[in-house]
């Protein structure tokens, strides 16, 4: 069985085995989502290398592996690229392969605002971004502040104009500390391309959901 089947079947064990410890911003599907994304850019950019186009698709798999373990999202990249290393000589990967896999994977962080060392770095840190992006990146961002015990938006002043944002209050004020420096970070003119076009709906979503808790909708 290729290697790139047996870390599919192991990660995907591993999230199942794990259900209800990890945040489901986190699950599997987020892991397929960021798969179907770093294979449009790596596409779109031009990727031909064989064993990068490999080392990006199991960075993908195994780039949070270390929440679905641990159920913490602290220095994940780092523990992930760990277990990734781990599993990839258990299942016989050569040591080049190793080091592509678990670099891009310690890059990825937006915590560490790691510049990217190789395309495969560049495509991962991308497709994980985006995911944060568009109407499944407002779901997963309401669907971690459930269990951070965050407010949903502030009353007095949903979208922060007059007032300084705090997204360790309110959830909605994440937009706006974080996701909309997101499509400026982006390192592929591919990722580029997408993530204002996400952009542009999560500002919208954030438009339309504002207007009904006003009831001006």
């Amino acid at each position: 069985m290729p290697i790139l089947k047996k870390i599919e079947d192991n990660v995907r064990e591993i999230y199942k085995t794990n259900f209800g410890k990890y945040p489901l911003s986190h699950d599997f599907l987020h892991v397929l989502r960021v798969l179907r994304l770093a294979e449009r850019i790596a596409s779109e950019e031009g990727l031909k290398d064989e064993k990068e186009f490999l080392a990006l698709r199991l960075a993908v798999f195994l780039h949070d592996i270390g929440i679905a373990v641990t159920g913490k999202k602290e220095k994940h990249a780092e523990v992930s690229a760990q277990l990734a290393e781990q599993m990839l000589r258990e299942h016989g990967a050569d040591g080049e392969l190793i080091q592509l896999v678990c670099q891009a994977i310690r890059e990825h962080s937006w915590k560490l605002q790691s510049r990217p060392s190789t395309m495969v770095s560049a495509i991962l840190q991308d497709a994980d971004r985006l995911d944060a992006l568009g109407l499944i990146g407002l779901i997963r961002m309401y669907t971690y502040s459930v269990q951070l015990g965050r407010i949903f938006y502030c009353e007095e002043e949903p979208i922060p104009r007059q007032r300084q944002p705090n997204d360790r209050v309110y959830t909605l004020d994440h937009v706006y500390v974080k996701l909309i420096k997101i499509s400026e970070k982006m390192n592929t003119r591919a990722g580029k391309n997408i993530a204002e076009k996400r952009m542009k709906k999560l500002l919208e979503a954030v438009k339309a959901l504002v207007e009904e808790v006003q009831g001006l909708d």
